[in-house]
């Protein structure tokens, strides 16, 4: 039997060091095995991962990934103190009604000790995976955030601290015992001396009013005349289109998304905007191994980045996946499609039961899903006669090959009124022989089948 491999970290590069109970180097790490399971789109490029983050790391620094990311994002656990369970709104007319899954989603309770170790060995991990001028945004809030800060510093080094980003989000809850909290913190970090910063991607542009102050020029259009705050008239000169971008960034939470998601987590597409922009090229490779609902990868392949997504939590890549698939294919070839990958032990999906009718005539298929039912859902009070209300998508792979799952039929609604059609005609040149079906129910169930092209009425 051979032996797996093993990955050794760096050890840490800065000179303040923090100390914890139980804090160790991280030991040789075993590589783990990964499957492809599941691609959407022509190449797959792109990575969606489900497994342990450190697991995955383990295996992108055996796989030809150290020192290739360019940017790095992360929102990892806070330390918030709670474990959220599953909360998810059916569908069409009963889109009002939140259902509680028993199932905890999120684990969110931690001492510091034990939160530290684990950071540890994360940051330690991506640093070594981290290109010679990338950078990394670590997302937190002010339970850790002095910590986490301290621990930065420890494994980059605290001269390779770049800012500390204020993110202000007017929304939400008025406290009365102290002033409400308003804010999360990002931790802005280099790899080295020459980091990506795109300054031009991120300027505020000038308002009407401040460029109409840009009056008299020389002959090179170059300058205007100012009255500065001490009253003294001076020559100023307009050298770029705006001022350059502060480290207080006020962006809404996006709470229309966050319903229609289903995450609670869910950061607003704007924050990542701006970070991609900033510290990334076109074709550059962004990592987020916290990925939750996945807006870090869908704003990557929005902005014709490649990508790698990662999360332990099967729901997470259930959503990444679909907020993926509904996007539309970008013309850059290297952005296109992306590929699920199991690495490790994985927790898989619950398991939901449905009906399917197989209709064939000489030209064409059609695949008629009659029924579904999980059994998350069979406390659920009201009317659930339309099964459609309980499934938030149906994927179909018309040639399956065995193995892997390439689904080309893809209904998944985007609002949480709409349902799917649960009808599907497919030509029958264009199948091979088997069809695979999946339906992901509102609670992260799961039914899966594989039948024959000229099967019956099948039940799963």
């Amino acid at each position: 039997m051979d032996t797996p491999p093993v990955i050794r970290l760096s050890p840490p590069a800065g000179r303040a060091l923090l100390t914890w109970n139980g804090k160790r180097l991280p030991a040789p790490l075993t590589v783990p095995p990964a499957i492809e399971v599941e691609r959407s789109g022509a190449t797959g490029r792109n990575m969606l991962i489900h497994g342990e983050n450190l697991a995955v790391l383990t295996w992108l620094l055996a796989n030809g990934y150290r020192q290739r990311i360019n940017l790095i994002y992360i929102d990892p656990p806070f330390g918030a103190g709670i474990d959220r369970a599953r909360r998810r709104r059916l569908r069409g007319s009963a889109s009002t009604r939140l259902v509680a899954v028993p199932d905890v989603e999120y684990h969110d309770t931690w001492e510091d000790d034990a939160y530290l170790q684990f950071m540890y060995e994360r940051l330690i991990a991506l640093r070594d995976l981290l290109a010679d001028d990338g950078s990394i945004y670590l997302h937190c809030d002010f339970r850790k955030a002095h910590l986490l800060r301290c621990l930065m510093d420890e494994v980059f080094g605290a001269e390779r601290m770049l800012n500390e980003i204020i993110w202000f989000y007017p929304s939400g809850g008025d406290g009365e015992r102290q002033f409400n909290r308003k804010h999360d913190t990002i931790l802005l970090y280099a790899r080295s001396d020459r980091w990506t910063f795109n300054y031009d991607q991120v300027l505020i542009p000038y308002t009407p009013r401040q460029l109409a102050r840009f009056r008299q020029a020389d002959e090179h259009g170059r300058y205007y005349w100012n009255v500065n705050p001490r009253g003294e008239r001076v020559k100023t000169y307009l050298r770029k289109p705006g001022i350059g971008a502060y480290d207080v960034w006020t962006i809404p939470i996006d709470a229309a998304l966050v319903r229609d998601v289903g995450y609670p987590t869910t950061k607003p597409p704007a924050l990542l905007e701006r970070i991609v922009r900033a510290s990334s090229r076109p074709g550059d490779l962004v990592l987020d191994c916290f990925a939750g609902s996945g807006t870090t990868a869908v704003v990557a392949q929005q902005l014709g980045r490649r990508w790698i997504a990662c999360d332990v939590n099967p729901g997470a890549i259930q959503v990444t996946a679909r907020r993926l698939r509904r996007m539309p294919q970008p013309c850059d070839p290297a952005s296109e499609g992306f590929t699920i990958v199991q690495i490790g032990e994985t927790t898989p999906a619950p398991r939901g039961e449905a009906t399917i009718r197989i209709v064939r005539t000489d030209a064409q298929i059609t695949i008629t899903v009659e029924g579904y039912a999980s059994p998350a859902l069979t406390t659920v009070s009201g009317d659930l006669s339309d099964w459609r209300c309980m499934v938030d998508e149906i994927l179909i792979d018309p040639a399956y090959d065995g193995r892997l799952f390439r689904p080309t039929i893809v209904d998944a609604p985007q609002r949480r009124s709409a349902l799917v059609s649960g009808v599907y005609t497919l030509d029958r040149r264009t199948t091979g022989a088997l069809l695979a079906v999946k339906i992901i129910d509102v609670t992260g169930g799961e039914a899966w089948t594989v039948a024959p092209k000229d099967g019956e009425t099948l039940t799963f």
